[in-house]
């Protein structure tokens, strides 16, 4: 906010520099980030202006009088409202929902998005351009002099932080004002001349003819005040600052009204900008006004009570204050406090809503007091402080284990579009389209929370072949959103995703010298490399009962694709994009991904891995072959697993070595499977006699239970 430091002192009774001040309202939690010179248009007039930062919660810093208050209180000295003429809302015609006088009618029919809503009708004023002083204090603190009447608006809008609004009485229906939500469908034009289209979570400001403002956002042109206009209804509200941002952001539409309603505004504030306003008016304007003010009040703006423990702010503060000393800093900021036998009972005003709890008056005394006046102190020792818990090492050693695997992390936004589920060739019944949708995205490629990383992983490699980085190798480890029936909040379980494309060495010169022999090439990921990648989280994590089983997925290769099962449950998703998938994206490399949930993973992991004693006898290793038909029923695992039921205790490790399929020597449809035997006892060496014995178990094992039969090389 740009605060003129002229008009700023003629509410701050103190003696002080603008560069004094701005220091000590930073001091104070209100930022002052710059101080300007700053020269009318037309050179009569220049002032210091000082560039606030306000924070989201202190909406009662966007006007002059907030910030002399605020200065105010922390330099220990006292400041003024403008003169308010009084008598111009005395005894106005009050109500909750429903007040009139005859000539204006005040309905609020939304009450909760409009708890107050007061107004004031002048008549025979004569438009005329504003004052010179007026003028030159509305280009000081940034906004443009436009006619008379909205000038003075804008002008205590600024003073005292109340957004006002003029209309054209003549061009309202019945003098009848309704405070309503839009109606599906309803249009209106606003006064920059744009056609707005709304839906019912809209607040507006209407006669019995249809809308004639957008609440607390922007006024409509059909009532709009022009040169001809000579009575004018004064409004002054209070709206739900929830409403009018969702307004504000649905129709990128923001304007200083808003700004302020958002940020909340004082709901006691109406009746006093109003006769501020009218007096304004009707000193450079004439007219007089017609009745008496009306004011529709819902709601009760009483002051919010709240104790203060004395020894409670000591301890937080780490300061010895007495308190006499806290009651004085908090009546600077206009609390009245009263002693009583638990402390001291504070009732804050409605002005500053940000103060709903204890540590917010903590907060306040110690503003007011001085953040430098804080005594040194070292904090006590806490309690498992800084400790983390055992899921959070757990996600910690995933990561770990990753880029000791070559990858890197990267993060990416927790938003996406339908677009990247085609991108991924995802049909429309896939459940990733299950989506929660934002309300407000920001971007058109950005309108849901994300269900799967995947689409993350590879813009990041189509963003890292744009800058000529063919070689890339990230992980993630994040939130998907999976919405829930009947749940207003989404599930967020954590996954792990990873790809792969190019060449994983750290440099490519000895690759490249020994590029076509059989020991050197390039280090190229393959299926296996991210299937590896896998079973080492899974190992690091110490979990058991996982194997990998056949999968389809529209985005991976078939044959090149495999599901992470966990009790025979699909947990997860590995092996090579399509290359449909890697052409929608320009890759130039295969590229190989996975995507695991972590939470299952962790449920199941163990902390503490048992104690496996070296081996003290040799093993005795074997190599078997079977020839079987290459189909689901005689995949490795399969046959694998009937190798470790027949080949007894002794029977330590069973690994695939080789694959082989060649219709010409095996037969259509039939595959070759090696696989390597690990056998070793814990009290002597085995014989080969003992382990010849296992061996012909085995096979007549797999033999009779499945179509696979014995080669024998």
């Amino acid at each position: 906010m740009r605060v003129p430091y002229g008009w700023l002192m003629d509410y701050l009774e103190a003696e002080i520099t603008a560069t004094e001040l701005a220091h000590a309202l930073t001091m104070g939690g209100l930022e002052v980030e710059e101080v300007q010179q700053w020269t009318s248009e037309d050179g009569t007039a220049s002032d210091q202006v000082l560039l606030t930062k306000v924070t989201a919660n202190r909406g009662d810093l966007l006007s002059m009088i907030g910030v002399a208050r605020h200065a105010a209180a922390v330099l220990g000295t006292s400041w003024k409202l403008p003169d308010i003429p009084w008598n111009l809302v005395a005894e106005p015609v009050s109500g909750q929902t429903l007040v009139s006088d005859g000539r204006v009618t005040i309905e609020l029919a939304d009450p909760a998005g409009c708890p107050r809503y007061s107004g004031l009708l002048m008549q025979g004023l004569t438009m005329r351009p504003s004052p010179q002083w007026l003028a030159h204090r509305l280009e000081a603190a940034g906004m443009r002099p436009l006619s008379h009447v909205i000038d003075c608006t804008n002008y205590v809008m600024l003073e005292l932080g109340q957004p006002l609004h003029a209309f054209d009485y003549d061009r309202l229906r019945d003098g009848h004002i309704i405070v309503r939500r839009a109606m599906a469908g309803e249009r209106m034009e606003t006064l920059d001349r744009q056609e707005r289209n709304l839906t019912a979570e809209d607040l507006l400001i209407t006669d019995p003819a249809g809308p004639i403002a957008l609440a607390g956002v922007m006024g409509g042109s059909s009532t709009e005040v022009g040169p001809h206009t000579t009575r004018v209804l004064m409004e002054s509200a209070h709206f739900d600052p929830t409403s009018i941002r969702k307004t504000s952001l649905r129709l990128g539409l923001t304007s200083e009204a808003s700004y302020r309603f958002e940020r909340h505004v004082d709901p006691n504030g109406t009746l006093r900008a109003i006769a501020r306003v009218t007096d304004l008016i009707l000193a450079t304007c004439g007219g007089e006004v017609v009745g008496k003010a009306l004011d529709a009040c819902a709601e009760d703006f009483s002051p919010r009570r709240i104790l203060l423990r004395p020894r409670r702010c000591n301890a937080v503060l780490g300061t010895d204050l007495s308190a006499d000393e806290m009651a004085r800093c908090l009546r600077a900021i206009d609390c009245q406090v009263t002693p009583c036998p638990e402390g001291l009972q504070v009732e804050v005003p409605r002005l500053r809503w940000d103060i709903e709890r204890e540590v917010d008056l903590i907060e306040e005394i110690i503003i007011v007091h001085g953040y430098d006046k804080l005594p040194l102190t070292v904090p006590g020792r806490l309690a498992q402080s800084g400790v983390l818990t055992r899921r959070q090492k757990q996600v910690r050693l995933v990561g770990e284990v990753l880029r000791q695997c070559g990858l890197n992390e990267t993060l990416s936004f927790s938003v996406f579009g339908p677009g990247d589920l085609d991108r991924l060739g995802l049909p429309q019944e896939a459940p990733e389209r299950n989506m929660l949708a934002l309300g407000n995205p920001m971007i058109e490629t950005q309108t849901h929370m994300r269900t799967t990383l995947l689409p993350a992983m590879l813009e990041a490699c189509e963003t890292n072949v744009r800058q000529r980085v063919t070689d890339v190798a990230l992980y993630e480890i994040n939130k998907v959103f999976l919405p829930r029936p009947a749940e207003p909040l989404p599930d967020e379980p954590l996954r792990v995703a990873g790809v792969l494309m190019g060449s994983m060495a750290t440099s490519d010169w000895k690759s490249t010298l020994d590029r076509g022999q059989v020991a050197g090439g390039p280090q190229v990921p393959d299926f296996y490399t991210v299937k590896g990648i896998v079973q080492q989280v899974c190992d690091a994590l110490g979990v058991t009962g996982t194997s990998f089983g056949r999968a389809h997925h529209p985005a991976f290769h078939p044959g090149r694709c495999a599901n992470l099962l966990l009790a025979g449950q699909p947990i997860g998703v590995l092996g090579e994009a399509t290359a449909e998938v890697q052409q929608r994206y320009d890759l130039p490399a295969r590229v190989y991904l996975f995507e695991l949930e972590l939470e299952p993973l962790l449920a199941a992991a163990c902390e503490y891995k048992p104690y496996r004693q070296l081996p003290r006898f040799p093993a005795l290793l074997r190599d078997l072959a079977f020839v079987c038909p290459d189909d689901a029923a005689h995949d490795a695992a399969a046959l694998e697993t009937l190798i470790l039921q027949s080949g007894g205790e002794y029977l330590r490790d069973v690994a695939v070595f080789d694959l082989f399929v060649n219709a010409e020597r095996l037969g259509a449809g039939m595959k070759n499977l090696a696989y390597r035997l690990t056998f070793r006892a814990d009290d002597r060496t085995l014989t080969d006699d003992e382990v010849d014995a296992l061996i012909e178990r085995i096979k007549d094992t797999v033999t009779s239970k499945t179509q696979a039969r014995f080669r024998d090389y």
